[in-house]
């Protein structure tokens, strides 16, 4: 066993936080830290109990007033919180635990702006990491540079500085936890070394009182976090503004052989998400999805026709009440693992396509204001109830008209488009020749690359499929003419 390892077991001890005999803690210098099965763990097993008291929150750290009398709370607190307890080395109660991490977290967040630009350019997160660069500087140019020139003596420009910011964030991205209303997200020692690996969650992280709001682990997003968490910390406060004497818990959800490895999941997540939080990808993730930005659409449709008719068709789809995804300022559609268009997505490119649409719709509005989404789908293709089983899936499949399904191809090369000049097979040679351990950050940019280019490749078959059905039932529909 590691020094750090063994330095880390002593400080659970000293700290309350109890374990299973049946885990064993593995250090790897390649993969880190995971957790192995020493016996046969059956569903229900409890594997580990942790006090809350002994998590990193804004509630237990040393800083816990002047984060309180400067009103800072949420995952900007936590992100002082974790800066202060490091900038007191063997002096912090979380020293044991603390140096069982790493400087920062591998996350995009913290690579460069050139290798951003170099990695990601296409895919997901390249626009959304630059704004979290960028939201992240304002927030620390608004909230924590003010804090190091006023001069407290816990606060420091050394240990509070732009890069010590930016590594707390990439920690508290990949390894926090929702404890509590009164602890908010905390770092939870022992919890955050049960590796992710998704739809094998063998372990869940829960609390153990009842009277708690929630037993779930319900993790947030440091990079959309609201201005109401920088507000003043009094509001999370229990009714006698104490704090609740309460313990976490790993429980076994799933049995696990003796030396397999013991998962936690992070969720159902593709890979996207996975690489933005957390610093990883996996092959073959059911959960990738690709997105395309209605900005690229209407860039697109724009080409076709004119900007008064842009307009116009799109206040109709407005009117209808549709939309797409939104996040960070922008609003796109998804496409699913298999190829499959959001439903949003077919209607837009059904009201742009089809000529009488715009006359037809514009002046009975009024009755799709209560009209369920079937109903309303069927008023929309001018049908009867009795055309169709009254099922989404079948009005989807009457949306595909030719048109529709040409656009969805142009779409899905359009899209494509934003990767560069390489093709999809010579990004698949890249990663086949890329070792995931040397070069993690080309590995783990090309794994998501890669799915998200075959996602758009299912994208062209699923259209493709539909215009081949389309011109078998006109040829039979003229056959039986003949």
């Amino acid at each position: 066993m590691s020094r750090r390892l063994r330095a880390f077991k002593r400080w659970m001890k000293s700290h309350g936080i109890a374990y299973s005999d049946a885990l064993e803690f593995v250090d790897s210098m390649d993969d880190g830290i995971s957790v192995r099965a020493l016996c046969d763990l059956k569903e229900g097993d409890l594997v580990a109990s942790i006090p809350k008291i002994s998590c990193l929150t804004i509630r237990t750290s040393g800083i816990s007033s002047l984060l309180e009398e400067c009103g800072l709370c949420g995952f900007l607190g936590l992100s002082i919180a974790l800066m202060y307890e490091k900038s007191l080395g063997s002096a912090s109660p979380w020293e044991g635990y603390l140096q069982l991490l790493p400087e920062r977290e591998c996350i995009p967040l913290v690579w460069s702006l050139e290798e951003v630009d170099k990695l990601l350019v296409g895919t997901e997160l390249h626009k959304i990491v630059k704004d979290d660069k960028k939201f992240l500087f304002e927030d620390w140019k608004e909230y924590i540079e003010p804090l190091i020139q006023s001069g407290p003596s816990e606060i420091d420009s050394d240990n509070f500085g732009i890069e010590q910011y930016f590594s707390a964030k990439s920690l508290i991205a990949s390894r926090s936890f929702e404890i509590d209303k009164y602890h908010g997200s905390g770092m939870v020692p022992l919890a955050d070394l049960f590796n992710h690996k998704t739809g094998a969650e063998n372990v869940h992280f829960t609390l153990a009182s009842s009277s708690s709001s929630s037993d779930d682990d319900v993790e947030g997003d440091i990079f959309d976090a609201s201005d109401d968490e920088r507000s003043s910390v009094k509001n999370s406060t229990n009714s006698s503004g104490s704090e609740p004497i309460e313990t976490l818990e790993m429980i076994v959800v799933k049995e696990v052989e003796t030396g397999f490895e013991v998962y936690n999941t992070y969720g159902s997540m593709g890979n996207a998400a996975l690489l933005h939080r957390y610093g990883f990808t996996e092959l073959d993730n059911p959960y990738n999805i690709v997105n395309i930005d209605l900005h690229l659409i209407l860039k697109w449709l724009s080409s076709l026709f004119s900007n008064r008719y842009v307009r116009t068709r799109l206040g109709l789809w407005r009117k209808l009440n549709y939309s797409g995804c939104t996040s960070q300022n922008s609003e796109y559609f998804e496409i699913s693992s298999d190829g499959e268009p959001q439903m949003e997505l077919l209607i837009l490119l059904y009201i742009f396509l089809s000529e009488s649409i715009y006359q037809k719709l514009d002046s009975v509005l009024d009755s799709f204001t209560e009209a369920n989404e079937a109903d309303k789908l069927i008023k929309l293709l001018g049908l009867t109830k009795t055309d169709c089983e009254h099922k989404l899936e079948d009005l989807k499949e009457v949306l595909l008209r030719d048109n529709v399904c040409q656009a969805l191809i142009s779409l899905a090369d359009i899209r494509e488009s934003l990767y560069g000049l390489s093709s999809l097979q010579e990004d698949i040679s890249k990663l086949h020749d890329c070792c995931r351990l040397m070069e993690s950050k080309l590995y783990h940019s090309l794994v998501l690359r890669v799915g998200e280019r075959k996602i758009l490749g299912k994208l062209r078959a699923y259209a493709c499929k539909h215009l081949r059905a389309m011109k078998r039932r006109r040829g039979r529909k003229s056959s039986r003419r003949c």
